[in-house]
């Protein structure tokens, strides 16, 4: 097939256009141009055609899409930014969405479509017993998961042939610079199911081909090797970068814990995609290799660093306060 691959050059795009590659497919990489996008882009060859626009310009959709069997439809503004910029992460997750809908349904082949949502649609959900099943009423406590609930909806009222791929969380291979505060904003106990962005490539790379997976929505999530708490994966991918020990205190301390989403349910996904390979060993090893010598230099400012990271927590002396009392 010919597949059109919004959000190309992003943490799980850069991987599901390799799956992409690796299933048989000619690929049109569609996302927004910039240095580092053109620099990825060379690494690649002849079987992929890329095109450089923005995905709230629906007359350059209608061009990316020209002679496309089926889409995999990633590109989305996620938190902190969508919290942060309301306005353009609504024109990027749902406006564009639903004119790529009207696009796809007006083209004469583009008919298949697999859509990347999120566990964000569920809220803080902790108090009940996991697993999370694709039958759990959503409860979103942001905009962003509202924005996904309202493209599931539009979807599934579509003549497409869609299939809906939930995801656990996916941390990139390769970090990027941002507010630390975000780190400490879920609950140190709260359980959470991670997924290796190349295993996240994988499963929408083959979802593209698979028949049973039409009219389906399934969960992402690395499975019982990758279930674990949150301060437990924190730590993991801190200690990676040269950093810590964090207090626990630096952590929210809720009840239920807060965390986005819980331990999924997995099994029809794994039956259907055969994506599940990796675990937090992969993971860090992975990182290592991304961050070369950042990590030893990082160590050697070791606890100024980790004394930075945890001074930007908002919970820490409040929850030393309590502890006191």
């Amino acid at each position: 097939m010919r597949v059109l691959l919004t959000g190309a050059m992003g943490n799980i795009g850069l991987s599901t256009l390799k799956g992409l590659l690796a299933e048989g497919h000619e690929v049109v990489a569609f996302d927004l141009d910039s240095k580092r996008a053109r620099k990825s882009a060379r690494s690649f060859d002849e079987r992929v055609r890329f095109v450089w626009g923005d995905i709230t310009d629906r007359d350059g959709l209608r061009l990316a899409l020209d002679g496309v069997d089926a889409v995999v439809h990633l590109a989305a503004i996620i938190p902190p930014l969508a919290d942060n910029a309301p306005d353009l992460a609504r024109r990027v997750n749902l406006e564009a969405t639903v004119n790529l809908i009207a696009e796809m349904e007006a083209s004469p082949t583009a008919k298949r479509l697999v859509f990347a949502s999120s566990m964000g649609i569920f809220g803080d959900i902790q108090d009940r017993e996991p697993p999370l099943r694709v039958d759990t009423p959503v409860s979103p406590t942001d905009e962003y998961g509202r924005q996904k609930i309202k493209c599931e909806e539009a979807i599934r009222e579509s003549g497409l042939q869609w299939s809906i791929l939930r995801l656990a969380a996916v941390t990139p291979i390769q970090l990027k610079p941002q507010d630390p505060t975000i780190l400490f904003e879920f609950s140190p106990d709260a359980r959470m199911e991670f997924l290796h962005p190349d295993d996240a490539g994988t499963a929408f790379a083959r979802a593209v081909a698979c028949e049973e997976a039409v009219g389906k929505i399934l969960f992402l999530g690395g499975g019982a090797n990758c279930q674990t708490t949150y301060v437990e994966f924190a730590t993991a991918l801190l200690k990676t970068i040269g950093l810590g020990p964090v207090p626990i205190e630096a952590f929210a301390r809720t009840t239920p814990p807060r965390f986005y989403g819980d331990w999924l349910d997995t099994e029809e996904s794994q039956r259907l995609l055969q994506f599940q390979t990796r675990d937090i060993t992969n993971q860090i090893a992975d990182m290592k290799k991304a961050f070369g010598l950042i990590s030893p230099i990082v160590r050697l400012v070791r606890p100024l660093a980790t004394w930075y990271v945890v001074r930007k927590s908002p919970f820490l002396e409040g929850n030393k306060r309590a502890s006191v009392g």
